[in-house]
């Protein structure tokens, strides 16, 4: 209750702010809105990250400088999931506030697309096609963002532990077996596999997200966005099972489930003592880490029941031009305008955003990040990506899978009945969220 009343006043301070702001010099003189005035962003990492707020720095001015009688109010958000979205909902019922706003791929524009407005028309074919993620703004074949950097998962694993368990650190697992066998391999020399804690549910997401990337076909991941396939069925099924075959299979710390997610479950890895870690491309820092990083290698994708066709891999985030907006197209220009290649440029060599412009070199990256060679040779190569499978669950669903799959992790459940409990909670909200079935 105390936190519910915390951001209420949070988002009473800014839309009292924002109702006084107005932005726009003038009524819009067509549904594009003002090419002039005040654009108000909201933006969740320019508080939090200097490297980031440096970049964007650039980026106004010379947007600015490229539209006269336009600015850029950049203002810095809580990246906090659940405050921030009651904050952007407030937004969208005031209809008063930013122009520009970041939020989640998936699930925060399905939520918010009644007050998002299509920006198709303001992308040329050329902005499409120099950016991947567009499956996590695109319903109904209209676009409601513009997907903002690259977010994957995969296996990062430690080839001097893979030596001394006698397994070849230059043909690392390539698929469940594969792991199964490594192990096997790992746990006779006394390392723990792979690390990991679970106890808020959040591993199970991670897992199951990498193994449907090898589970199901390009044509499956995309039905799933449309949120109409089954979760108690293939291929989601098959990759929860997939899941916990490592599971029974000793691959993790037998007090995995019960361990915290952040620092404990990450602890293992980062001493040197396990052997694997499930890991997301922004946490590539590991591989400047002056006690492992020189052994550290990445692992993009693993089969499961099949070869994968896409990594699992979606925008990390998304600008979302607000219906209410004054200054729609200007909005939607500067959306695009930090999202092309120069910046996403930038963000890659001082901070280590991966990015989802094709027209970005990973040259100066891979100096210092050698281990992440094997993903960008398959990004570099035209592999395909699609947004993990855990991203495309409602806040409910999810809680729901991740806290089943826990359970049966735990022996109190089993995988056939924690995946009809995810199944009857997306046959549930399936309306909330795409209207009548």
């Amino acid at each position: 209750m105390r936190r519910s009343l915390a951001i209420a006043a949070v988002a009473s301070a800014v839309f009292g702010l924002a109702a006084c702001s107005g932005g726009a010099s003038g009524s819009p003189t067509s549904d594009d809105g003002s090419m002039t005035g005040t654009i108000k962003v909201w933006d969740l990492l320019v508080g939090g990250d200097k490297n980031w707020k440096a970049v964007m720095d650039q980026v106004d001015a010379q947007f600015e400088k490229d539209h006269p009688g336009a600015k850029v109010d950049r203002i810095a958000q809580p990246a906090d999931p659940a405050a921030i979205h009651q904050l952007m909902q407030a937004a969208a019922q005031s209809k008063s506030g930013p122009d520009l706003i970041m939020i989640w791929a998936w699930g925060d524009v399905l939520t918010l697309k009644p007050s998002l407005v299509p920006i198709d028309k303001y992308i040329s074919k050329e902005q499409r096609a120099s950016l991947s993620g567009w499956e996590g703004v695109t319903f109904d074949d209209k676009t409601y963002g513009v997907p903002l950097g690259l977010q994957g998962l995969g296996l990062s694993y430690n080839t001097k532990l893979f030596e001394q368990a006698g397994l070849d650190p230059n043909n690392p697992p390539k698929s469940v077996d594969d792991l199964l066998k490594a192990c096997t391999a790992l746990n006779a020399a006394g390392i723990t596999p792979i690390g990991g804690g679970n106890k808020e549910g959040y591993l199970s997401g991670w897992t199951t997200s990498t193994l449907y990337a090898g589970t199901a076909t390009a044509a499956q991941a995309q039905k799933q966005a449309t949120y109409t396939a089954p979760f108690n069925q293939a291929p989601f099924a098959d990759a929860s099972a997939g899941v916990m075959k490592l599971v029974d299979g000793k691959c993790f710390d037998k007090n995995m489930p019960a361990t915290p997610w952040y620092p404990d479950g990450f602890q293992a890895f980062q001493d040197g003592k396990a052997a694997m870690q499930f890991t997301i491309y922004s946490q590539f820092a590991y591989m400047q880490d002056p006690k492992i990083g020189p052994d550290v290698k990445f692992i993009p994708s693993i089969a499961n029941t099949r070869t994968p066709d896409f990594l699992p891999a979606g925008a990390m985030n998304v600008w979302a031009v607000t219906s209410f907006s004054q200054h729609k197209k200007l909005a939607a220009e500067l959306a695009l305008f930090q999202e092309s290649a120069k910046y996403q440029q930038e963000r890659l060599d001082k901070a280590s955003y991966f990015p989802n412009n094709s027209g970005v070199t990973f040259d100066e990256f891979l100096k210092t990040h050698q281990g992440a060679t094997p993903l960008v040779d398959m990004l570099k190569n035209g592999a395909k990506t699609f947004l993990p499978v855990h991203n495309m669950q409602d806040a409910k669903t999810n809680d729901i899978y991740q806290t089943q799959l826990e359970l049966v992790m735990l022996g109190q459940t089993s995988l056939k009945d924690a995946l009809q409990a995810t199944e009857d909670s997306r046959k549930q909200q399936y309306p909330v969220l795409m209207g009548p079935q």
